[in-house]
């Protein structure tokens, strides 16, 4: 298992845009890098980011946001991009033990 291979870290575009990121069984793991993203901004597309997080979640991945700051409980949301790693590679070694 080599997440970093199927993984893909993304920054939103000026328009504030990620519709175009397809999830496949090459990639299933994304990392939505937020850092330097106002709380404003975070909140206005946070609905999106939920229904993001259940298309991924649905196809067995999983979707982790690096952010200085938590907008949304329901989200995982975490301070650096070594803990989202982390995060994924912990729940890719539950999914394959089925927990």
């Amino acid at each position: 298992m080599n997440i970093f291979e199927n993984t893909l870290v993304f920054k939103l575009g000026a328009d504030n845009n990620f519709s175009d990121l397809k999830i496949t069984t090459e990639i299933k793991n994304f990392i939505a890098d937020l850092r330097g993203v106002s709380l404003e901004v975070a909140e206005n597309i946070k609905n999106k980011f939920i229904t993001f997080a259940g298309s991924v979640s649905a196809m067995n991945g999983s979707f982790v946001i690096v952010c200085d700051f938590s907008f949304d409980d329901d989200l995982t949301i975490v301070p650096t991009l070594q803990e989202a790693y982390d995060y994924i590679e912990m729940d890719e070694m539950a999914r394959q033990l089925e927990l």
